[in-house]
């Protein structure tokens, strides 16, 4: 709160005036963070004496099953009439018709957590045995910074020479001349790199030392091993926060004759199918095998050479891909990203002091989560990062403010957490409007702030939505894409315990 102070003071002397709308005033919370995560709520009544119509008398009842959204009064859907709020430089107008997200849990706990490598080094030992075979694992070195390796350069080559194929036959001339000129400059390029990449890398004997410590003390750990085909392997890494396996061996996949750009064989792909369900299968189980937390499928998308996101015709699908969240007492770790606004707006309040600079010599790893890529019928892919070992319990079920506070809370915060307009001219009356679709309740990893290895895993409430501009109005497929950019973005960040406002980008 003292960081909002600041940020206050400086508006001040930055001659935000108030208006009508909004005064820039902020209570001062004067709480100790450590005994407010120690309390728990109310007992509900159970075991008293009460009658059918739940007066004192009568028979002893049990008390009646409270969900977690009742007891905080959470709605399934809030909506609010549209309000203004002073901001550093102009007016933002806010809507909010939002689905409320509370998960089905009766009670959420509040603990403590580091980064520690997740395995031990007896367990990293049966992962690379497990993961990269009998054959004994080999670092690589890697000269010159050559990483990629002729036959993947190759790879990029062959696909800038089927993309200007199929450029090649765009009707319109200007569009056409604009692509074939790009796609010759990454052909030229892959070239290039073709020439000074290595045949293979040099070959380094294991010595069998393995992942350990955490903070800048962490040692990290990459193995190879080989396959069966030349110049393909398969690759575990092991860090204080994250775990990876990787099978480059060429998969054998059902070729789609209809795809002219591509590294491999394509296979088609359907949503909602047996084999997106056995993917699902496959990857919770493979979690459930590493043992390393419990997890709830996010989502489940065709994936390319790379594991990202498929499109029908720079990345066919060779295989899915699974997105999973990491879970606790029944709440997912959201890897949202706070959003305050323009990038040269947030730049400007960080040199003028409105907001202090992040830390950027303290790495904080993104929300635990995990990818899982299942290629024929087989996991052929793993990346969890952020992974965290929980180090104790502060309170396994810890009281939480009524979700009328929260709302409360935002619609007090959010002027002083975004930025818009313009600093050369402020109040131009740009008007820009945030509009508010989904609020959620997760659990998140916040750093003690002066204590960077440190942290609590803690329910919050995220505000996510979408911003307009009367400027550039949006509507149709724009719209819909704009929203779909938006959907990682959470506006403003509350602590359910006792609504302190946390910034995503800096962990606490």
């Amino acid at each position: 709160m003292k960081r909002l102070l600041i940020i206050l003071l400086s508006l001040a002397l930055l001659a935000c005036v108030p208006t009508p709308e909004q005064e820039f005033v902020i209570s001062k919370r004067d709480t100790d963070t450590d005994a407010v995560l120690l309390r728990t709520p109310e007992p509900l009544a159970g075991g008293a004496a009460v009658n059918s119509n739940g007066e004192p008398g009568g028979e002893t009842q049990s008390a009646p099953h409270v969900t977690l959204a009742e007891r905080l009064g959470a709605p399934a859907h809030y909506t609010e009439e549209e309000f203004s709020r002073k901001v550093p430089f102009d007016t933002l107008k806010v809507q909010i018709d939002a689905d409320v997200h509370v998960p089905d849990t009766e009670k959420v706990g509040v603990y403590t957590a580091t980064f520690d490598v997740p395995f031990s080094e007896t367990q990293q030992k049966a992962l690379i045995l497990r993961y990269l075979g009998e054959e004994r694992p080999f670092k690589v070195n890697i000269k010159d910074g050559q990483y990629w390796r002729k036959w993947q350069i190759q790879e990029q080559i062959e696909y800038h020479q089927k993309k200007l194929q199929r450029d090649d036959a765009i009707e319109d001339s200007d569009l056409r001349k604009i692509m074939l000129e790009a796609d010759n400059r990454g052909l030229q390029s892959a070239m290039e790199q073709y020439r000074n990449a290595p045949e293979d890398w040099e070959h380094l004997e294991w010595d069998g030392s393995l992942a350990k410590g955490r903070g800048e003390k962490a040692t990290y750990i990459t193995l190879y091993a080989n396959t069966d085909q030349p110049a393909h392997y398969k690759r575990v890494a092991f860090s204080a926060y994250s775990f990876e396996y990787g099978d480059e061996t060429q998969p054998v996949c059902e070729m789609n004759t209809n795809s002219t750009v591509n590294y491999r064989d394509a296979v088609t792909i359907e949503p909602q199918t047996d084999a997106e369900r056995a993917a699902v299968s496959l990857a919770e189980e493979e979690l459930k095998r590493l043992n390393v937390g419990t997890f709830c499928t996010k989502s489940v998308q065709p994936s390319g050479d790379s594991d990202w996101q498929a499109s029908d015709v720079d990345y066919p699908a060779t295989g899915l891909l699974v997105q999973l969240w990491y879970t606790v007492d029944g709440l997912p770790f959201y890897d949202f990203q706070s959003w305050h606004g323009s990038d040269d707006l947030m730049n400007y309040v960080e040199e003028t002091g409105m907001e202090p600079e992040r830390d950027y010599s303290v790495y904080i790893p993104g929300q635990y989560r995990a990818c899982v890529g299942v290629r024929d019928g087989k996991v052929a892919s793993i990346s969890m990062d952020g992974m965290h070992s929980v180090a104790g319990c502060v309170n396994d079920n810890v009281q939480m403010l009524s979700f009328d506070k929260i709302i409360e809370t935002f619609k007090e915060q959010i002027g002083y957490h975004y930025y818009t307009g313009d600093w050369e001219d402020p109040d131009s009356g740009k008007g820009e409007t945030l509009v508010i679709t989904d609020i959620r309740l997760s659990m998140m990893r916040v750093r003690k702030k002066d204590s960077p290895e440190e942290f609590y895993l803690l329910p919050v409430w995220d505000f996510l939505g979408y911003m307009l501009h009367p400027y550039w109005p949006r509507e149709g497929e724009d719209l819909e894409r704009h929203k779909q950019w938006a959907d990682s973005l959470s506006f403003l960040t509350i602590n359910a315990v006792d609504g302190t406002i946390i910034d995503r980008n800096k962990g606490y």
